[in-house]
């Protein structure tokens, strides 16, 4: 995360002194617009998102417990991963956070209460799995370029499509591959979750893995919506289904 830290600063301070003329490098200025946007991003995400997670851990007051540490333990022995537990907030949900630059897992008071220790051995398994593949990182990259980089392509490419058809054709087809790069944004972050069940279910068995997620279902511990074109997250049918 330091690396990503330094990066992103040294980015986003390169194209502020561009965007004021202190650097000059002949770059179109749509180009430049989106390429500042994608450095402003990439700070967020890097600086300012660990900095909120780390306050709203303190919010939260997480503590340690032996039982979800030793859970964890039998996912991975050799990992380092904190985990902690809640009352507050988030109480019926797990997630991964930030302490330290650090991801940390925190699970909800309600939701540890609600399962077996096998079916939190599964929610832990897939929280951990997230970490440990680096899919936040992954999530917001691929949406960095789907929102910036997307556009400074089709920035690029259009006076060639203009010169090869018309301006309304061109419109269109830049439509279309700006809606899909966001759909196919969309549609890997599933997959990502889809991977992270079929990890935890490889300790727990399918059916465990099933009834956990049932549970979810039945209390209503995830959010769902009907239409999840556009959602980071599956159903809870689909994953069920991936699990199958």
């Amino acid at each position: 995360m330091r690396i990503l830290q330094l990066i992103s600063i040294s980015l986003l301070t390169m194209f502020i002194l561009m965007k004021l003329n202190v650097i000059n490098i002949n770059l179109k200025y749509n180009i430049l617009h989106y390429l500042l946007n994608a450095s402003l991003l990439l700070t967020f995400f890097s600086i300012i998102f660990p900095l909120v997670s780390y306050i709203k851990l303190k919010r939260m007051d997480v503590n340690k417990t032996q039982f979800l540490n030793d859970i964890l333990g039998e996912i991975d022995p050799n990992q380092n991963v904190e985990i902690f537990i809640t009352d507050k907030f988030m109480k019926n949900n797990a997630a991964v956070l930030y302490r330290r630059n650090q991801p940390v897992i925190v699970c909800g008071d309600d939701l540890v209460n609600s399962l077996s220790r096998e079916q939190l051995k599964f929610i832990i398994a897939h929280e951990y799995y997230h970490i440990k593949k680096n899919h936040m990182l992954k999530n917001i990259l691929s949406f960095i370029f789907v929102s910036a980089g997307v556009p400074i392509l089709l920035l690029t490419i259009s006076p060639y499509l203009i010169s090869l058809t018309s301006l309304f054709t061109t419109l269109i087809i830049s439509f279309i591959l700006y809606v899909s790069s966001f759909i196919l944004h969309f549609v890997f972050s599933q997959r990502r979750e889809l991977s992270a069940d079929r990890f935890a279910s490889s300790f727990v068995g399918k059916k465990c893995a099933k009834e956990t997620l049932s549970i979810l279902q039945k209390q209503k511990l995830v959010p769902e919506k009907s239409y999840n074109l556009f959602e980071t997250h599956p159903s809870i049918k689909k994953r069920i289904e991936n699990i199958i």
